[in-house]
């Protein structure tokens, strides 16, 4: 058993106290993260795991400017008569990923701005700092926490860097880039919305949920009306439709009668495979890409092993492979960075599960990642733009295209109105303008997946919070009807850059 021992000195008490330490995980570097414990007394950090080896911290703290941030240490080992100096190790961290990142990007020809060399600079300098006062505690730590404010704004300048300029050389190939914007759609919206030309204003694609809990509401009973107005509408706009996925597998998303088959595994694949063929029977001829399912490596409301979630994506994908083998299909894997296998014993790694589908020979067209920011359970933790771009380039060694979907709230507070009613993540600037603070994590995200070749569709997963929607205060237009920032910059990009 590894354990690894964090101080927190008390200058840094407030920085911990607000940091999301429970979610807390050590990764090898494999990039896989490993189930944990973790426990903080208020003076220490103690992370156990049950193998000792090397690894890299990663915790997702609350800093000026930027709201939570996962920052990493570099590779530490299991100690268990010593500890590190917190503050100091994720200094040292954000420092090596600032310099290595740019480094390497400069060398392939990236032009950093002055406002980067600045802030790295002062960053480094501010590092230096606390790792040679290491004997005044308190000291150190106010200037490792500086110097990661510091660093971890150098490289949200740097992710900037690297987006426009790519984008840019895009550009210069591709007056119009292909990628498909896309709005998820929760039928019937948007076809009963006064916004509906605001919709087809922002996006090039729409991706239309056929949600098993909405069209066999009771088993063997099937009710496609909504489903058809919204595909129908989307089409008459000019709009590629994404139909999908067939099958969340989230608890709120699946079938209420579910629990019948619970203890029958054999008879709940049957009723996913019968589900899916009178799906894709259906609406063949109408889907321009099938998302079939999502969410298969992550616990749901059915306890799966690894073979039988396998056996289920495989049961599913041959199932539209057959029943329509002329339009693309892809599988879409949740939280890609695979945060719940730290909390989850039994947990599948989502790049290991889609290695073994795309080994299998079934035909899958691409990979769909589901991203869902600044939410307090079964979400990814906040990244900068880069980090979630090394993650995007990761998942491409799978050698696939990918279509990577979005969520982020806009709003704080109850959301009735959405299925799965997720709380959100509160801090100052979300708290003063949520709405803002929407557009400032998305905006990154979705430039820096522009930026990508591999991707050939981005997907923001929430369109109106007064109509049906998954996640919690995601629109793009708040209950109240007001729009939010980011639909008029998701409008900009639809007509600036895309076809």
């Amino acid at each position: 058993m590894g354990q690894f021992h964090f101080d927190v000195p008390d200058a840094a008490s407030d920085f911990m106290e607000r940091s999301l330490w429970k979610d807390a995980y050590i990764c090898g570097i494999e990039g896989v993260p490993w189930q944990s414990q973790n426990q903080y007394d208020g003076h220490s950090l103690t992370v156990t795991r049950g193998i000792e080896s090397s690894g890299k911290l990663y915790i997702a703290c609350l800093l000026d400017d930027l709201g939570y941030r996962t920052l990493s240490t570099c590779s530490l080992r299991p100690l268990d008569s010593e500890s590190y100096h917190l503050p100091l190790e994720l200094a040292r961290g954000s420092c090596y990923r600032a310099r290595v990142q740019s480094d390497a990007w400069k060398r392939a020809g990236l032009t950093v701005s002055e406002e980067f060399d600045r802030l790295l600079g002062e960053g480094t300098a501010r590092f230096l700092d606390a790792a040679q006062c290491r004997s005044d505690s308190a000291g150190s730590a106010e200037a490792a926490m500086e110097a990661i404010v510091l660093l971890e704004q150098a490289i949200a300048d740097l992710g900037e860097s690297y987006a426009v300029q790519s984008i840019a050389f895009r550009k210069q190939r591709e007056p119009q880039i292909g990628t498909l914007l896309a709005g998820a759609v929760v039928p019937p919206s948007p076809t009963r919305s006064p916004f509906a030309e605001a919709f087809s204003a922002a996006f090039n694609a729409a991706a239309v949920r056929l949600s098993w809990a909405d069209i066999e509401t009771d088993s063997g009973s099937f009710d496609y009306e909504a489903a058809e107005h919204s595909i129908r509408y989307c089409a008459g706009k000019g709009m590629r439709i994404i139909g999908g996925p067939l099958i969340d597998f989230r608890e709120k998303l699946m079938p209420h009668w579910l629990y019948l088959l619970e203890d029958d595994f054999e008879a709940f694949l049957t009723s996913v495979s019968a589900f899916v063929e009178k799906t894709v029977e259906r609406f063949r001829g109408s889907i321009q890409l099938w998302n079939c399912a999502t969410g298969l490596n992550t616990p749901g409301p059915l306890e799966l092993d690894d073979e039988q979630a396998m056996r289920l994506a495989v049961a599913i994908l041959q199932t539209v492979r057959r029943v329509d083998p002329q339009t693309p299909a892809i599988m879409s894997f949740d939280q890609p960075f695979g945060e719940y296998l730290s909390r989850h014993r039994d947990g599948i790694s989502p790049i290991h599960f889609a290695d073994a589908l795309v080994r299998s020979g079934l035909g899958m067209a691409g990979i769909g990642l589901d991203v869902r920011i600044n939410y307090k359970s079964d979400a990814t933790l906040p990244r900068s733009a880069v980090d979630f771009g090394q993650m995007v380039d990761r998942w491409a060694t799978l050698g696939l295209p990918m279509l990577v979907q979005i969520a982020v709230p806009g709003g704080l507070g109850a959301d009735e109105d959405s299925i799965m009613q997720s709380d959100v993540l509160q801090y100052d600037s979300l708290a003063a303008d949520a709405a803002s603070e929407q557009l400032r994590v998305a905006g990154p995200m979705i430039r820096t997946l522009l930026a990508k070749h591999i991707v050939h569709g981005i997907v923001w997963d929430g369109w109106a919070d007064g109509e049906p929607h998954v996640m919690s205060h995601s629109g793009v237009i708040g209950k109240d009807g007001k729009q939010r920032p980011l639909l008029e910059y998701l409008t900009r990009v639809r007509r600036e850059f895309l076809a």
